[in-house]
């Protein structure tokens, strides 16, 4: 019995071809098409070695160029985020320090306010120690000796008792009464205070007087502070204290032992 030889199979036709294609192409030969009875061959083209080349340094700078692109992104993205780190610790210490000026300052304030009050009731607590003695002391924190008498420039002589203290020191109304402001050239910043008893205060020398003209006052109110007004020395602040009792001047030192 006679048997056909069957065709060759499609991996036997292509072969040939292919190392025919490879052969070719390693010497710089020609394309090599696959032979027409074999379609499922692809033809295979001989590129030259140098296009090669050329393509692949273009894929190289290619590869190269976006790989210094993406280098030049993250630099740029790292130096803003250290630019925002930087501006925020900046502005948190910008606010720190701010805070800090604050704090101090109401420091100082509450610390103004408290010596305010401290004096306030320093001062209130002397008044109510001057009303609780047998009379109203004029100047509580004072001191003084008698100078009655004691001669003074012109030839006049002393018609009073100068109290002695601190520039700026309270000065209270000896007794209830009417106030009387006064200025003149010796006797400075002054006021006469007319009390209910008939008598008469004269205080003179003060830095200021707190008490207006008519006003009424009470024994122990504020109302003047100690001065240099007048022909007072600078360096010696004082009250000078007058008493007057039915018109005629007298000397204020026994009362004002009594009551200081």
């Amino acid at each position: 019995m006679l048997h056909a030889k069957p065709a060759p199979g499609l991996r036997a036709r292509a072969l040939p071809a292919l190392l025919l294609s490879a052969s070719a192409a390693a010497f710089g030969g020609l394309a090599v098409l696959a032979p027409e009875d074999a379609p499922g061959v692809l033809a295979y083209a001989n590129i030259p070695v140098t296009e090669l080349a050329a393509e692949d340094a273009a894929a190289r700078d290619d590869r190269a160029s976006r790989s210094r692109r993406i280098d030049v992104a993250e630099t740029l993205a790292q130096a803003g985020g250290e630019a925002a780190v930087k501006a925020e610790a900046a502005a948190k210490a910008e606010a720190a320090a701010e805070a800090k000026a604050k704090a101090a300052e109401e420091r100082a304030t509450a610390a103004k306010e408290k010596a305010a009050q401290e004096k306030a009731a320093q001062e209130a607590a002397a008044s109510r120690a001057a009303r609780g003695s047998s009379g109203t002391c004029p100047v509580p924190s004072a001191s003084f000796t008698d100078t009655w008498g004691a001669p003074r420039s012109g030839g006049r002589s002393h018609r009073g008792t100068d109290l002695m203290a601190r520039y700026g020191a309270p000065v209270y109304a000896v007794a209830n009464g009417t106030v009387r402001t006064a200025s003149s050239s010796a006797g400075g910043i002054s006021l006469y205070l007319r009390a209910t008893n008939g008598e008469t205060y004269f205080y003179a020398h003060n830095s200021k007087n707190i008490a207006s003209s008519g006003e009424r006052v009470e024994a122990g109110e504020l109302i003047a502070r100690v001065g240099t007004s007048g022909n007072a020395p600078a360096s010696a602040p004082h009250v000078h204290f007058e008493r007057h009792v039915d018109g005629r001047s007298i000397n204020p030192y026994p009362f004002l032992r009594r009551i200081c």
